[in-house]
């Protein structure tokens, strides 16, 4: 009896690990999160100075950095910072839409699609700070509607300087206080979130500027239909049959989206605001991206907050109280399986297990190699011993700013092999390796 208990545990927990949420919390971290975790490491004004030179600002690793001295740098610490924020996001936005509803059915069922969206709770679990800029920009939108100008100052701000794009939700401040109400004495207060932030501009241009080095794809009409949909499931591609899936999605969400607008024309405009928060950004960097590619659904998360609020009042809405019940419950239903069912989707390459192996084998004689520099920070944060690490470039190619190149010392970048004691371990982006022995 006790035999079969445990079986079903062990199948139980098996599953759970590799079939719902919960592995994006206990899975090997990925290139991004390894870089955050090594940028991390270095002292406060370190951190300014690099992350000068890469792409991001510096709060969220800044956040991190004394997070990893009170809890420190394991795979489900570092993640745990961003839970925190998901949580806080979760209480915040049911703070927000209890301003617009009334009903406790809707607010609670509105506050479980917060916290279990398939976006959202994805980079919950991800040690980057795509769930910080989520709740900086719901609170600063959320104190932007209350008309609370210093904390939406202090918010606003903090955004900037978490990610770029935080831009766009002051840009669709702007435009909706410029076409529902007067500017005049607001203006000053919209802005100085922008005087504060001006340090980091030119920062900003020069970092776009590097940018020509990208990996991101320009938009075409395919991501323009379906970009809703991929927004409100975190969908970058794989599995590719989803494509057609989130176009059909986002007509759903349009189509509440344009209930919400046709009711807060006639009844509530400031629920015009929601409408802004999702369609301004959303427009501006795909039609950007057509020209200069800047689109990628995690740097616009906030997005997937304000799809939330368009369904569940577009919802809301509907005259047939059954009706209202039926697609609230679908739209849960649908959320709580997809989740279970996506979550293999996003199984990162297991580099803990491949470095267990190389940590067990190597010997003080021995070195470890990358062959590719997007392995690099995998690699040192799972070695036992970062000081025999290096990246092996062997063609002598350019190191791209994307890849984390401003914190890549130039002596860890080698172009033949070393003239080592021993043997080398070769390890390959697809996190295999071999043992390459001393000729």
């Amino acid at each position: 009896m006790i035999t079969t208990i445990s079986n079903y545990y062990l199948l139980i927990t098996n599953y759970l690990i590799t079939h719902s949420p919960f592995l994006y919390l206990v899975q090997s971290l990925w290139r991004d999160e390894a870089f955050s975790v090594v940028l991390a490491e270095h002292n406060f004004l370190d951190i300014v100075r690099l992350t000068a030179n890469d792409y991001n600002p510096p709060l969220y690793y800044l956040l991190l950095h004394f997070w990893m001295k009170i809890f420190g740098q394991s795979e489900i610490s570092v993640r745990m910072l961003s839970f925190l924020f998901h949580i806080l996001l979760t209480y915040i936005a049911y703070l927000f839409v209890k301003k617009f509803l009334k009903s406790k059915f809707f607010i609670f069922n509105f506050s479980f699609l917060i916290f279990f969206n398939p976006m959202l709770l994805y980079y919950a679990f991800e040690a980057r700070m795509y769930s910080l800029l989520a709740l900086l920009a719901t609170l600063s939108m959320y104190h932007f509607y209350q008309k609370n100008w210093l904390w939406h100052i202090v918010f606003t701000t903090l955004g900037l300087y978490t990610q770029p794009f935080m831009i766009f939700v002051l840009l669709t401040q702007l435009i909706y206080l410029i076409l529902t109400s007067d500017l005049k004495g607001k203006i000053i207060k919209l802005i100085t979130p922008l005087i504060l932030y001006s340090p980091w501009i030119l920062i900003i241009f020069n970092q776009f500027k590097q940018s020509s080095q990208s990996w991101i794809h320009p938009a075409d009409f395919r991501l323009v239909i379906s970009s809703l949909g991929n927004l409100f499931l975190g969908f970058n591609g794989h599995p590719s049959f989803l494509w057609n899936f989130t176009k059909i999605l986002s007509l759903i969400i349009l189509f509440f989206s344009l209930k919400v607008i046709h009711f807060a024309r006639k009844k509530n405009p400031p629920a015009l605001l929601f409408f802004f928060w999702v369609f301004l950004p959303l427009s501006l960097t795909l039609l950007i991206s057509f020209f200069k590619p800047i689109y990628v659904n995690r740097y616009l998360i906030f997005i997937t907050v304000g799809e939330i609020f368009l369904i569940t009042l577009g919802i809301e809405k509907i005259a047939n109280k059954i009706f209202r019940k039926i697609f609230i419950f679908c739209f849960l239903f649908f959320v709580f399986c997809f989740n279970f069912w996506f979550a293999p989707f996003h199984k990162k390459r297991d580099f803990r297990k491949t470095m267990m192996e190389i940590n067990q084998l190597a010997t003080p004689k021995d070195i470890i190699l990358v062959n590719s520099a997007i392995s690099f920070f995998e690699t040192i944060y799972y070695a036992e011993d970062r000081s025999i690490c290096f990246i092996f470039n062997q063609r002598g190619i350019s190191i791209p700013s994307y890849i984390g190149k401003a914190i890549i010392p130039q002596d860890k970048i080698l172009t033949k092999l070393p003239s080592y004691p021993n043997r080398a371990f070769l390890i390959y982006k697809d996190a295999s390796f071999e043992i390459v022995y001393k000729k």
